[in-house]
């Protein structure tokens, strides 16, 4: 872009843009000066293509497309409308966005929200209650700081997936007195946790309110389904 067409973007369109930025709808977090720096990014490129191509223009007519551009619903990023984040697929109301915190009621009365919905469930799941980690954290915590140093070490490295060899290395233990470090770490684990809680951890258990909420999702399909087998019995 020429400088003369660059000091026409600044004194001419961008003040122009500026005024505009009332009228143009926003879409999620978008605010007036985000809209403004985006449909600057649109003139400039539609100044430097018009110089290439030898046309004239001015910057009214530029800040004009540029702004009729952005209410549209067209970005810089993107202009089409096939794209669920565009911001014109949601003006034209083809798409909408929803809170993963906003709270659903289910057709048998008990409330959850849209993440407790798509969250995954079984053995297939890979997100860990926040709850429950907290709260094994701060266990986890405790636990290291009743043990020595020595036996801290030790631990660390078990859990960094290391070997007891290595562990013994780091603490000056051969072999048999590594060995014996391991299977007093392991008694250790049993009494200040529990071995229900060993056991619960080992099989993967989930919480009780992820079962909780499985079976009234189940509830709910089983009303839906006896819904529309009564439905299809009716004679027309």
């Amino acid at each position: 872009m020429s400088p003369v067409n660059g000091q026409m973007l600044v004194r001419e369109v961008v003040p122009r843009l500026r005024a505009a930025a009332r009228s143009i709808p926003k879409i999620g977090c978008e605010d007036d000066e985000e809209i403004v720096q985006d449909a600057t990014l649109m003139a400039a490129r539609m100044m430097e293509s018009a110089e290439k191509a030898g046309q004239k223009f001015s910057g009214s007519n530029i800040a004009y497309y540029a702004a009729r551009a952005a209410r549209s619903g067209r970005r810089s990023y993107y202009t089409g409308r096939s794209d669920v984040m565009s911001p014109g697929c949601q003006i034209a109301g083809k798409a909408r966005h929803e809170s993963l915190d906003d709270e659903i009621v289910f057709e048998v009365g008990e409330p959850a929200t849209l993440h407790d919905v798509v969250a995954p469930f079984g053995g297939d799941a890979r997100e860990c209650d926040p709850a429950e980690e907290a709260a094994r954290n701060l266990d986890w915590q405790a636990f290291l700081a009743s043990h020595p140093p020595r036996h801290r070490t030790a631990i660390l490295v078990l859990v960094d997936g290391g070997t007891m060899r290595e562990a013994g290395k780091l603490c000056g233990l051969k072999d048999s007195a590594a060995a014996n470090l391991k299977r007093r770490i392991a008694a250790d684990l049993i009494e200040f946790f529990g071995q229900d809680v060993i056991r619960r951890l080992l099989d993967g258990c989930r919480p009780g309110w992820e079962s909780d909420l499985r079976q009234s999702r189940e509830r709910h399909l089983c009303h839906v389904s006896a819904g529309r087998e009564a439905a299809m019995c009716v004679p027309c």
